[in-house]
């Protein structure tokens, strides 16, 4: 273990309790969309989970993120409202691109806006293109070049993915709950417009205290396959 291991994670009386903590965190992590409490986040925990999240790994290290920040006030309450009345909030869900038509899942969009109504903060995450320019011009390329176009806006969102779980687990480390919403992008100009940004807006990552208990996640069925004739499916 080399000397900037040991500073980052001091010698523990048994090293493999410490990391079944690690593993434990990572495993009892859930979204939490109620239960919140009226209790102010103080300025230093969510300086800690942004920083954490700045830390997340990228493709070429080109960070794609800004990460804009709105507490429990006016103004996140209204970025709800806007969210909550938003055109066609009520018909936002997944659809299959290949006919236009919606997917299984219903619109959660009134909901995502009494999420933001109930948090201590939200966490606004920008994708600023630094390899496809962002989702309108990955949409407006020539086909020629919208396939590498594709695969640059994938690396990004791979990268703000392991960004927005790193400040979550850092969230969840100290004592905090709550969910990643995608579906406020039902009012995403209207946010970019407050928030005063031009990228894509990726989603919002809501975080408060809360008296809720983990609870066990279901998982589905036959989602790793093993390619040694020694295992089998997990």
């Amino acid at each position: 273990m080399s000397i900037e291991t040991e500073r980052l994670l001091p010698r523990h009386d048994n090293p493999h309790q410490l990391g079944r903590a690690v593993l434990d965190l990572i495993q009892s992590r859930r979204s939490l969309r109620e239960g919140f409490i009226d209790k102010p986040i103080p300025t230093e925990v969510i300086d800690e989970i942004i920083q954490s999240g700045l830390r997340a790994p990228s493709s070429k290290n080109a960070q794609p993120w800004r990460v804009h920040v709105l507490e429990r006030g006016e103004r996140l309450a209204g970025i709800a409202d806007t969210v909550q009345f938003a055109k066609n909030a009520r018909d936002y869900a997944p659809i299959d691109p290949a006919t236009g038509q919606l997917r299984q899942w219903e619109s959660t969009v009134a909901e995502s806006a009494q999420v933001l109504r109930a948090v201590g903060v939200g966490l606004f995450v920008e994708n600023r293109g630094a390899f496809s320019g962002g989702r309108q011009s990955v949409a407006n390329a020539n086909n020629s070049v919208r396939g590498n176009g594709i695969v640059g806006y994938s690396f990004e969102m791979i990268g703000l993915g392991a960004m927005v779980e790193n400040m979550w687990l850092s969230a969840h480390a100290q004592g905090l709950g709550g969910v990643f919403m995608g579906d406020v992008l039902v009012a995403e100009e209207e946010i970019q417009a407050e928030l005063a940004f031009s990228g894509d807006l990726v989603g919002v990552l809501a975080l408060g205290y809360t008296d809720l208990q983990p609870f066990e996640k279901a998982l589905k069925a036959d989602t790793v396959v093993y390619h040694d004739p020694s295992k089998g499916a997990l």
